[in-house]
């Protein structure tokens, strides 16, 4: 009888694997910006819910339970790249010589003409430029940035996931944003 419920099991997380790939492929896409990752992860979830497979009570959908698995999965990746991450990022663009803020970058105030932030979301050539300032962000700061804007995740939560006072949360919050700003500017208005 053991042995029909594993090949049962099997055969139902193949039928998962059919069913919910795209579903969780889109997922992880969206949580790790990166399609070689997400394709990792979603294997790692098959791989883990088939270990675990008599663990499944049932109790929700297959799909509930791979995507809670996808999150656990990619919550740890983003605890070993946030704290297995140096970086030599530079901060003397933000201050001056004595560590004051340098207040012409925070002073210059960008068009908030509500057609022209409608056009920016519909320019790919901006998107191009938003996505490489992503890109040049030390990877803690982008970890914080994702998981607050992209993953909507509450403050408390990120601090927890990532070991972080709250504090220095929004500093790096603030940092990040600073940082984009003064990208963007470079890279699309001054351009």
């Amino acid at each position: 009888m053991r042995q029909s419920e594993n090949s049962m099991a099997a055969f139902e997380l193949g039928k998962w694997v059919d069913d919910y790939s795209r579903i969780l492929l889109d997922r992880a896409y969206y949580l790790l910006s990166d399609k070689e990752d997400a394709k990792d992860i979603v294997q790692e979830v098959f791989l883990s819910a088939f270990k675990s497979r008599d663990s499944f009570q049932g109790k929700s959908s297959p799909l509930t339970w791979l995507m809670s698995i996808l999150h656990h999965k990619v919550a740890d990746i983003y605890k070993k790249r946030y704290n297995g991450s140096t970086s030599s990022f530079s901060f003397d663009t933000f201050f001056d010589k004595h560590g004051e803020w340098i207040e012409a970058d925070v002073a210059d105030p960008w068009e908030e003409d509500e057609f022209a932030v409608s056009a920016l979301l519909n320019n790919e050539s901006f998107y191009e430029v938003f996505n490489q300032c992503l890109g040049n962000l030390p990877r803690q700061w982008l970890i914080v940035v994702n998981k607050c804007y992209l993953q909507e995740q509450k403050a408390a939560e990120i601090c927890r996931e990532l070991n972080l006072s709250i504090a220095n949360y929004w500093k790096l919050l603030q940092r990040s944003r600073l940082q984009l700003r003064k990208c963007i500017d470079v890279h699309w208005f001054k351009s």
